[in-house]
């Protein structure tokens, strides 16, 4: 039997050019996740009101205070970068925030930990390569980067990330492509044939910078028009997992016995 197959998107870091992904999401009636800090000292972020008009539509994620690199810090500084990045968007928002994505990728077990401990239901990682549910909530991975990478450079973090199903999925199903484009399509084909997710994250000030406006359009256009896999956002696919885990630590309703089975 086939598992179900879904597809999400994520962005991040909530730039402005952020309006023009809102605006090609729209278009094709698709959801998504922004992972918007409150500063973020390499970039520009959106303006307050601009954050609370694209929360009426889409689902806003943690991505901290000031968008740190939260491994280098002490825990009581992490802590204070993700938990007061929660409250910001809550405050701003006036709504919970269950979803959390750790900026440029960098994590590790003690800063799960405390994103776990702020109230988040789940948070995404940079791990390239994978379409599958994750054992662990807080270590999400994803199939394909909007950006385009070498072969060397996908091997390389795969195994410095310790991604090593990521390795291999980057040769057995998405064919060692480098255009992220066509990498996509093979989570799409692939997913929808195995189930499981097919997820695409991207910072929209990288399509601005490639140009790749038009192709990002394409890839919303498949998305939009493929029967086969549930529209999620990140959240929704976070809330999946905890029924998920409850579902399979549930005894069966009867047992064989029950059914005069025994022998």
């Amino acid at each position: 039997m086939i598992d179900q197959g879904f597809v999400t998107i994520s962005v991040d870091d909530g730039h402005p050019t952020d309006l023009r992904t809102k605006d090609l999401l729209e278009k094709y009636g698709l959801k998504a996740t922004f992972y918007i800090p409150a500063t973020n000292h390499e970039r520009p972020v959106m303006s307050r009101t601009e954050i609370q008009q694209l929360g009426k539509r889409f689902e806003i994620g943690g991505h901290t205070m000031n968008h740190m690199a939260l491994k280098s810090l002490t825990s009581e500084r992490a802590r204070g970068e993700i938990s007061d990045g929660k409250k910001w968007l809550e405050d701003l928002l006036g709504t919970s925030v269950a979803s959390f994505c750790y900026p440029r990728g960098k994590f590790n077990g003690r800063i799960a930990a405390l994103v776990e401990e702020a109230g988040f239901l789940g948070a995404r990682t940079c791990f390239l390569n994978l379409n599958t549910f994750p054992k662990n909530p807080f270590y999400w991975g994803v199939s394909t980067h909007a950006s385009p990478h070498s072969p060397f450079i996908q091997v390389r973090h795969a195994l410095l990330e310790r991604n090593y199903p990521g390795a291999v999925n980057y040769f057995r199903v998405f064919k060692a492509t480098r255009d992220w484009q066509a990498h996509f399509f093979h989570s799409l084909e692939y997913v929808g044939r195995k189930g499981g997710i097919a997820h695409l994250y991207l910072h929209s000030w990288e399509m601005e910078s490639f140009g790749h406006w038009a192709k990002l359009e394409s890839v919303f256009r498949a998305i939009a028009v493929n029967s086969k896999l549930t529209k999620i956002t990140n959240g929704e696919l976070y809330k999946l997992w905890k029924v998920r885990q409850v579902r399979q630590a549930s005894p069966p309703m009867f047992s064989s016995t029950a059914h005069g089975d025994a022998q």
